[in-house]
């Protein structure tokens, strides 16, 4: 969020003094992240520098079990969520859940690319992260892959309700642009639908998935040391669902995604699963910045200003929409 939470930083330092027995001795927001329910900060304690974020409403164990389990298996990649002193994985704060993390040093891969060294090392980790023997437990913990669109109905309830008249100049402005792509929307909201249909009478295998791996969500620190980040979304799916932001839109192998799979390995791609996968992203997309905007009030007109220029971009030239298409 690029806006701060209604959460006092005096507080924040006491519950951490509390219940990691870490003492603050600065705390600064980073107004970073695409998540319109969590809000990030760098905290300075004495001998250590630690990663914060706080979550408001509900999140899923998964998203701090799974890399805990990964990085405790050994890949060092995974940047895993650090236990309270009571050994859970977060700690509530009013309304609100702080979750601590290493603080690594680093830019985001999507900012500075990847090396061919580095394209090969982020095959060669999902493809351990893909093969994880997973204990009953974890297992329950994920949620299962269906092939139903989980963002279709607010697409729809939001769509029904642009002709409304807005005070809210981002809402106007969204509105607007949203009635000149109305049919468009409703075709690719149908559209995913139907392959998710077709998907269900396909058994495919399901593996562990971080399931938001584009490089936005990789580190690179000083020493050029890759690290996974945002488990937010892990799930059990087939391997498309993470190999749609390295394969081609034609089923080719890109001169990066050769470099991968020098790493993962061979695999077979489904791709009616990474069609489906593609809309269904833009679905995604469509709805979580319909989402803020129309549908959360209590969000700053920073985060509606960048979620209005998110939502446009969606159907530039290159973008998701043109991805999903060109795999149709």
């Amino acid at each position: 969020m690029l806006e701060k939470p209604n959460l006092q930083d005096e507080s924040i330092a006491a519950c951490l003094r509390e219940k990691y027995g870490i003492a603050v001795a600065h705390l600064d927001f980073l107004p970073l992240g695409n998540d319109s329910s969590a809000w990030v900060y760098r905290v300075d304690a004495g001998g250590g520098v630690y990663f914060l974020k706080v979550k408001s409403g509900y999140f899923s164990q998964s998203s701090l079990s799974v890399p805990r389990y990964l990085r405790d298996q050994g890949i060092r990649q995974v940047v895993a969520p650090l236990p309270t002193l009571a050994g859970t994985l977060f700690a509530r704060l009013e309304q609100f859940s702080l979750i601590l993390y290493p603080f690594i040093d680093g830019r985001v891969g999507m900012d500075m690319g990847l090396s061919d060294r580095q394209w090969t090392e982020f095959g060669a980790v999902l493809q351990k992260i893909h093969a994880a023997p997973l204990s009953d437990w974890l297992a329950a913990q994920l949620r299962r892959e269906d092939f139903v669109p989980k963002w279709s109905d607010v697409v729809r309830v939001l769509s029904s309700g642009i002709d409304e008249p807005f005070a809210d100049p981002y809402q106007r402005e969204l509105a607007a642009f949203w009635r000149q792509r109305r049919h468009e929307i409703a075709a690719i909201v149908s559209r995913t639908e139907a392959l998710g249909q077709m998907l269900q009478q396909q058994p495919l295998p399901l593996l562990l998935c971080h399931a938001d791996i584009h490089t936005a969500n990789i580190l690179i620190d000083q020493a050029d040391r890759l690290y996974f980040v945002d488990w937010d979304e892990a799930l059990l799916a087939p391997r498309e669902r993470d190999l749609m932001f390295v394969v081609g839109d034609d089923l080719t192998q890109t001169s990066q995604a050769a470099l991968f799979f020098d790493g993962y390995g061979s695999a077979e791609i489904n791709a009616l699963a990474l069609a489906y996968y593609r809309y269904e992203w833009v679905v995604q997309e469509i709805g979580d910045f319909g989402e803020r905007v129309f549908l959360m009030p209590e969000l700053g007109a920073a985060t509606k200003g960048d979620s209005v220029r998110g939502f446009r971009q969606l159907f530039d030239p290159g973008d998701v929409v043109e991805a999903a298409y060109n795999l149709d």
